[in-house]
């Protein structure tokens, strides 16, 4: 009898513990982490101290091609929008760009921003665990970053509202 206790036992136990899918940690198919984090979001606002009207322009996009491009007279003044998408050749190039700009570790700030009203650049970089901030003097860009602002540049001013 005792024998047969301990083969339902043994029996039990393998059915529990076998059959299940995925990684026997329980963590999710690493392939899956990977196509999540190749997502990003990217923002670069730009500032510009003494001027009339369109001091303070933002475009934010995505790895999707999902653009927003918003422009602003002061800051805290309402902002005016307008959504894009963007072509493969810009996708790309904002890829090409942000692969340069990553192989370097972004200071928090690059020369003196605004001192002498030559503006402000800001660059916001997100993908899954990663958040990287930059705020750049337009006269003193890293070398790694530059093709990076430019490109945001452009698309700023070719999607303005």
């Amino acid at each position: 009898m005792k024998w047969l206790i301990g083969g339902v036992a043994v029996a039990v136990l393998a059915v529990g513990c076998g059959g299940s899918e995925g990684s026997p940690d329980g963590s999710e198919d690493d392939t899956k982490r990977e196509v999540a984090c190749a997502s990003f979001k990217l923002t670069f606002e730009e500032y510009y101290g003494f001027c009339h009207e369109g001091c303070i322009g933002k475009v934010v996009v995505s790895s999707e091609g999902v653009g927003s491009a918003a422009r602003a007279d002061h800051q805290g003044r309402p902002e005016t929008t307008r959504d894009f998408m963007l072509t493969a050749a810009e996708l790309d190039a904002v890829k090409t760009a942000l692969d340069s700009g990553n192989t370097i570790t972004w200071d928090a700030q690059y020369g003196c921003p605004d001192c002498y009203d030559q503006g402000t650049y800001e660059l916001t970089y997100e993908s899954c665990d990663v958040r990287k901030s930059t705020v750049v003097d337009p006269d003193k860009q890293p070398e790694a970053l530059k093709p990076l602002f430019a490109t945001m540049r452009d698309l700023l001013r070719a999607n303005e509202p």
